[in-house]
């Protein structure tokens, strides 16, 4: 069995939900946590996403050297980013921590969240875009170590001559 810890990447608290007992989060505590989550034996940390979060990607960089062997569970909404953008940061992100990224897909959630970010597809338009967000994602890793491109278009993503110059571990 693999144990995940959670980062809490915008204010810690004694209870989830609440501010009770809250304490400031700064690199310092992160990089506390993540020590700790390490040192403990924790498979890895996920960090979330979301308007209530700092940035996944730039908070899982800056904890890469305080950790050895701790993976890195990075929240990844489609929405927000392209698809083959998305795999040059996972790849660029798995070299430089040794083969320690793993992706989680979030759909999405609050309505408004969503909409403030400029995501306006329903529920079932979400998940059609993010089948093909990842059949694309997929794609580009797989073909990267090859040097090969992919082409795709579908309903909500396209993509043309995609590929990686420089794949993950």
């Amino acid at each position: 069995m693999n144990i995940f810890w959670f980062l809490p990447t915008h204010g810690d608290s004694r209870y989830l939900g609440t501010t009770e007992g809250a304490r400031t989060v700064d690199l310092d505590y992160l990089q506390q946590v993540a020590a700790a989550a390490d040192r403990l034996g924790y498979e890895g940390v996920l960090i979330p996403t979301g308007r209530s979060c700092e940035d996944p990607w730039v908070i899982a960089s800056s904890l890469i050297g305080a950790t050895k062997k701790l993976r890195f569970l990075i929240a990844v909404r489609p929405g927000l980013h392209q698809p083959s953008l998305a795999a040059r940061m996972a790849a660029t992100f798995d070299r430089l921590s040794g083969g320690r990224v793993l992706v989680n897909l979030v759909t999405g959630g609050d309505q408004a969240e969503l909409e403030g970010d400029g995501v306006f597809l329903d529920h079932a338009s979400r998940y059609e875009q993010s089948a093909e967000f990842i059949r694309i994602w997929r794609e580009i890793i797989a073909r990267s170590h090859a040097g090969q491109s992919f082409d795709y278009e579908g309903k909500h993503l396209s993509v043309k001559g995609a590929k990686l110059l420089y794949p993950p571990t």
